[in-house]
């Protein structure tokens, strides 16, 4: 498995988001350098958006399987409706949670009182031995903690950290995820500092979204690093990072040093992670394990919404039936409320063979 002994800087791509007047966002993860920290195997970061110039965030039902989608605004609202009964607005600090599992589909837009969006979206891969399991949609407010220059919502895991003037910043998450996983919003005040204890056996990214950032941490100081726990021989590592950047952190890091430059205040999306261990193929909004899975999921998902096959043309695939106790006559991505927009067809799939990604990043 690819190890990362230095930063990694995954720098954004702009992607459209739905028609000529829709988001554009900016797509960190997947990335040529790497498709996964931890099991976090998609980042997308869009605004801040003035939607009475844009039609804003507009995207129809559409499908996902093997994933969890987590929204994180920062302004704004998204109304979330989704094919287990699922109707929710989506406000600033609320951890939005879906599990896919075998197979579901939603649409997200803007509310129609939202004038600037801004915030982004997030997916994790589910590992292989819950994959298939039942979907799941919550909504998390958390609670925010602050020093006198820093503040905090943790909406996954567990944040902690001691500002430049030795106060404490912590906090733990309620919200179970099928991997340990970690993803905190951090807003640190120009000039300040900001020491984060980091478990050494995690994957670690920074995706900025204001201001900027110097990174500071070191490698070789404990047995997780392949060190000696001499301080003494370690080796210090550091970067800057600036808005839209995610910075993935060196393997095997215990700690994380944050300095604010410029006159801006910084505000931050912290992602962490255990290990997934396991290659994965994610092709647009499915995450399987091999070609024929993607083939089988597009097909079902275009005959559910009447596009291309009938029914009986497209079953559903053994394994999802087998593990996910779906029937040969089931919908795998479920029913939707009438009287909603169209369901988005699935593009055609490339010519050649899906291949996998995993930490060392996507096939050349």
């Amino acid at each position: 498995m690819t190890t990362f002994e230095d930063f990694v800087l995954l720098a954004p791509r702009e992607v459209p988001l739905g028609g000529p007047r829709g988001m554009t966002v900016h797509r960190t993860l997947p990335a040529r350098r790497t498709s996964l920290i931890g099991s976090w195997c998609f980042v997308d970061h869009f605004g801040p958006d003035d939607v009475s110039a844009t039609d804003g965030m507009r995207v129809a039902r559409h499908p996902h399987t093997g994933l969890a989608t987590v929204s994180w605004l920062f302004d704004g609202a998204i109304t979330h409706r989704d094919s287990i009964g699922s109707h929710a607005l989506v406000r600033p600090g609320d951890v939005d949670l879906m599990v896919a599992g075998s197979g579901i589909t939603h649409s997200e837009f803007s509310a129609n009182d939202t004038t600037v969006l801004h915030g982004v979206q997030l997916w994790y891969a589910l590992p292989d031995r819950t994959r298939f399991r039942e979907q799941e949609f919550l909504v998390h407010t958390p609670t925010e903690v602050a020093t006198g220059t820093a503040r905090a919502r943790v909406g996954l895991g567990t944040l902690h950290g001691v500002d430049g003037d030795g106060d404490l910043l912590e906090d733990t998450s309620p919200v179970v995820t099928d991997t340990d996983l970690g993803m905190a919003q951090l807003e640190l005040r120009a000039g300040s500092t900001l020491r984060l204890d980091l478990d050494p056996g995690h994957e670690h990214g920074v995706l900025v979204d204001r201001g900027t950032a110097r990174l500071t941490t070191a490698r070789g100081t404990g047995p997780a690093t392949g060190g000696t726990g001499d301080e003494s021989s370690a080796r210090s590592l550091r970067a800057d990072v600036a808005p839209r950047e995610l910075m993935v952190l060196p393997d095997g890091v215990d700690h994380l040093e944050i300095v604010v430059t410029g006159d801006e205040d910084l505000r931050l999306i912290l992602l962490s992670g255990e290990p997934l261990g396991e290659d994965i193929i994610m092709w647009w909004n499915f995450v399987g394990r091999s070609h024929e899975e993607i083939e089988a999921f597009r097909a079902r998902y275009q005959a559910e919404i009447g596009v291309e096959l009938a029914l009986e043309d497209a079953p559903i695939a053994p394994i999802v039936r087998e593990r996910g106790g779906l029937a040969e006559d089931d919908e795998q991505f479920g029913p939707f409320a009438p009287h909603t927009p169209a369901a988005l067809p699935a593009p055609r799939l490339p010519g050649g063979r899906l291949r996998s990604r995993g930490r060392r990043g996507m096939p050349a």
